[in-house]
């Protein structure tokens, strides 16, 4: 092959769409997509995937749909659930073999809340029940690295909402980042794998209507101390950021120790 033709091929392949495989395990209360849209479209939107550097396709995992082949992909985001990775479901555990098929085949992987919970025990980590009960709106992130459009001098601020954690991570995860209440809150592998505990593409309006509607699930405390984080600025923006570019396959440098 000529220098040319070397040189071609690899614009060609820079000029080439990211294809992205959004691997859905919930979707949002119907009551609030007239005005939120669907989890797809949240997702899209708040990550900013409907660019033409991306091609984006959207398995509902929960209703048994996964892509046929690994390589039908070169990333996957593994999304929220009202589900839990204890759950019984055929769904779960198809779910978990296509990720060990999907890692095996170095393809990046993204998990948001469950999904960052779905990835730790499908590659052999460990999650269990928070001690402390529900971790509901936002709670100080620790980073242990500086991370592209983060500080690591300050906490982050995120929405979260999950009973269950990773209490032990996969083999050869690095820690980002956590909390007293939630340890490994943000974990990395290689520049393949990054999986989050919070909700970066819920915004301060999701929430509170999301509240009003899931309010009778939790405790008059913890609906109370949700309500007052959000007082606050987030870190969403900037965060969505950071996962734009990882999916865009920009990992190198992301997190530097």
């Amino acid at each position: 092959m000529s220098s040319f033709e070397m040189r071609t091929g690899l614009a060609q392949s820079q000029q080439r769409s990211v294809r992205i495989g959004l691997l859905l395990c919930g979707d949002v209360h119907t009551a609030l997509q007239p005005v939120f849209d669907n989890y797809a479209g949240c997702l899209i939107e708040r990550l900013q995937l409907q660019s033409a550097q991306f091609e984006v396709r959207t398995w509902h995992a929960w209703k048994g749909e996964l892509p046929d082949n690994v390589m039908e992909a070169d990333a996957y985001l593994v999304g929220g659930s009202p589900a839990s990775v204890f759950d019984r479901e055929p769904w779960i555990d198809r779910l978990g073999s296509f990720i060990r098929h999907a890692h095996s085949a170095r393809r990046r992987l993204l998990g948001i809340c469950f999904g960052h919970q779905m990835i730790h025990q499908a590659l052999g980590g460990r999650v269990d029940r928070a001690d402390a009960g529900w971790g509901l709106g936002i709670y100080p992130i620790h980073l242990r690295r500086q991370i592209a459009g983060l500080s690591h001098k300050k906490p982050v601020a995120l929405y979260a909402m999950h009973r269950d954690q990773v209490v032990t991570p996969a083999e050869g995860f690095e820690h980002l980042g956590g909390s007293e209440f939630c340890p490994y809150y943000l974990m990395g592998h290689t520049d393949r794998v990054l999986t989050i505990q919070g909700h970066p593409e819920f915004t301060p309006d999701f929430f509170a209507e999301f509240l009003k509607i899931a309010e009778s699930r939790f405790d008059e405390k913890t609906v109370a101390q949700a309500r007052l984080g959000m007082l606050g600025a987030d870190d969403s923006e900037a965060v969505c950021q950071m996962l734009n570019g990882f999916l865009l396959g920009r990992s190198t440098g992301l997190w530097s120790g």
